[in-house]
């Protein structure tokens, strides 16, 4: 409704809404509104037979269904940018600074995350990504929930993450998302990690190839080391060995992922206090669970370049 159909005579562009009005006046406001709404079928409809009536009928309630859809769908959306804008900050406040532990110096921040707030690890290292995903992307502040007219969902969100988190300058991550949209025509997950595979793959190349900043010319040969040598008698390139290590990284943030979640669903299960109907059967799982988590606290480590910095002597 306009500020003119509110107002009385004279007062056109000086009402905001009913309640500025009298109490009569309002009342007839409202009641004007009311026959608005309930005459519009009669407004619409009248000389039309029963079955154009119906198909008319439903049009609306088909697009009437379509807008309040539409309508909570995106004010869900701006939420959750305010969420995470709101959330993220303070949770890496509280594991920056070992809040968590203040008095218990053994809990973990994971426990803590568990016990204190309810949302799982998982969901919750999400949360710092997204807030940290949408500074990147200029988003934080706002209640925007999109980037270049694509909705940011969490799948984007923990496909930049890495890039984000290895500092990447911002430019470089928006750059990420055009090369992506450019070469798939959109931008997905799977898009976005492959193209930040590409680029660490590029950047490889000359950071080994030019390892200790050197160069060899012919009558250096002899006296230094040549890094030609050590390519030619392996069968990986500096490109691929650099995207396969930078791999056991995702693959280890996988892994970790996949535990976190395990861990939320044991303890809600635990956390239910629901007997098994089989107990014999829940105690040989309960056996095998924590025999799997001793095998990760023995061997839940991986290999680690243990370059030190020599001169080379010949014979």
């Amino acid at each position: 409704m306009t500020t003119a159909e509110v107002a009385l005579p004279g007062q056109a562009g000086e009402l905001n809404s009913v309640g500025q009005l009298d109490a009569p006046e309002a009342a007839r406001v409202r009641n004007r509104r009311v026959l608005r709404v309930l005459g519009k079928p009669q407004k619409e409809l009248s000389g039309l037979d029963p079955a154009e009536q119906l198909e008319e009928c439903l049009k609306v309630l088909h697009a009437a269904e379509a807008k309040r859809e539409g309508t909570v769908k995106e004010a869900q959306l701006r939420a959750g940018a305010l969420f995470f804008d709101a959330a993220g900050p303070y949770l890496m406040w509280v594991r920056d600074n070992s809040l968590y532990c203040l008095d218990d110096p053994t809990r973990t921040f994971e426990r803590w995350l568990d016990m204190i707030w309810g949302y799982s690890p998982s969901q919750c290292y999400l949360f710092m990504d997204a807030v940290r995903v949408r500074a990147v992307l200029g988003l934080a502040g706002s209640d925007e929930y999109a980037y270049q007219g694509t909705v940011l969902t969490t799948k984007h969100i923990r496909a930049l993450a890495p890039a984000v988190n290895a500092e990447l300058p911002a430019a470089e991550v928006e750059q990420l998302w055009a090369e992506t949209e450019a070469r798939d025509g959109k931008t997905t997950e799977e898009g976005l990690r492959e193209t930040y595979r590409q680029l660490a793959a590029s950047r490889a190349a000359p950071a080994l190839g030019t390892a200790g900043g050197t160069t060899t010319t012919g009558h250096e040969s002899n006296d230094s080391f040549d890094s030609s040598d050590r390519s030619e008698e392996s069968n990986t390139s500096p490109d691929s060995e650099r995207l396969e290590r930078w791999e056991v990284n995702e693959k280890l943030r996988g892994i970790r992922a996949d535990l976190e979640a395990l861990q939320a669903r044991y303890s809600q299960l635990t956390d239910a206090g629901l007997a098994p109907l089989d107990a014999a059967d829940a105690v040989r799982e309960a056996k095998h669970v924590r025999a799997l988590g001793r095998w990760f606290d023995r061997h839940g480590t991986v290999p680690v370049d243990s370059v030190v910095e020599a001169e080379i002597v010949e014979d």
